[in-house]
């Protein structure tokens, strides 16, 4: 494998998924700017630049395969190219939950909100950190990071509890608010997969850089010993 090759074909495969993660982002963030200005038009956009993501998703797939089968990588290059796969894809689902927000925002639109929403645009503001925080984690190698990983997703865990609760409270004050009030429960519930698809990219980098898989859900935060040492 020639190395220069190799190292120029990964920075360029980088450089694509850091595209693909510009657009994703703005999904995000214009899909809840949507919902909080009840835009129906911004929502729309949301959901046309969809094709984008899927098309780059596409691409991006068949070139990391012909990479592999061109370059016939080994080791930990086999084991960086191969784990490409999975960001590419956790990329493409928090695009798709991006739409699947602007498609409520559209449903309703011709709605006076039961509250003022606060929560979810705290919500996905962590969402969106996570999410570059991940990606920028993918470009540089670098897991540093790890422990604001961690108190990302939980903060936005926390925050998703908090929208369920005050949403299930305007629901049992009066019947008029439930399909409100599940609407919302629903975007909560699309901000938190958003930042469990940003964990899943850490993890694929976790593993990338160290050869271990570790499932963050799972870690026992005071006990984590992370190796920064590259394998």
């Amino acid at each position: 494998m020639m190395r220069e090759e190799y190292d120029r074909e990964l920075n360029l495969i980088k450089s694509e998924i850091m595209l693909m993660s510009t657009v994703t982002e703005k999904m995000l963030s214009d899909s809840v700017f949507a919902l909080e200005n009840q835009d129906s038009v911004m929502a729309r956009s949301v959901i046309e630049r969809d094709d984008i993501v899927d098309n780059k998703e596409i691409d991006l797939h068949l070139e990391v395969s012909r990479v592999i089968a061109t370059q016939s990588p080994v080791a930990t290059d086999l084991r960086r190219l191969a784990s490409t796969y999975k960001i590419i894809t956790n990329l493409e689902r928090i695009a798709d939950l991006a739409v699947n927000i602007s498609k409520r925002v559209i449903e309703l639109k011709d709605e006076t909100y039961m509250k003022e929403l606060i929560d979810i645009p705290k919500e996905c503001e962590l969402a969106e950190k996570l999410v570059k925080l991940s990606i920028q984690a993918f470009i540089d190698e670098d897991i540093s990071q790890f422990k604001e990983v961690i108190s990302l997703e939980d903060e936005i865990d926390i925050l998703n509890l908090e929208i369920q609760k005050d949403c299930l409270k305007y629901m049992m004050e009066d019947p008029k608010n439930i399909h409100q009030g599940s609407v919302f429960i629903f975007i909560g519930s699309y901000l938190e997969r958003i930042g469990d698809h940003a964990t899943n990219v850490f993890e694929t980098v976790y593993y990338i850089v160290t050869g271990d898989f570790i499932d963050f859900n799972d870690l026992n935060k005071k006990m984590l010993d992370v190796k920064l040492k590259r394998k």
